[in-house]
């Protein structure tokens, strides 16, 4: 179950630094511009990629958590609903 959620959690993190890296890449908003100018870019860089990447980390675990089949540990004997 930890390997499922690690699992997703990586993808999600993975898709939001890919994302981060496509905002400065298409200079969306000017970043790439200003990242390009900036004395030490490493500190915006971690400031945007990082939340980005653990938001979208976070969403996607939230998700497999969600649809998590679950029902079938609480189903009964005699074909009633479990609730």
């Amino acid at each position: 179950m930890l390997r499922y959620m690690a699992r997703w959690f990586a993808i999600g993190l993975g898709i939001g630094l890919c994302c981060a890296c496509l905002v400065f890449l298409l200079d969306i908003g000017s970043l790439g511009t200003r990242l390009a100018r900036a004395q030490d870019p490493i500190t915006p860089v971690f400031l945007i990629a990082l939340p980005m990447g653990l938001t979208t980390g976070a969403v996607l675990l939230c998700i497999a958590i969600w649809v998590l089949p679950y029902e079938a540990k609480y189903e009964r004997r005699d074909g009633r609903e479990p609730f």
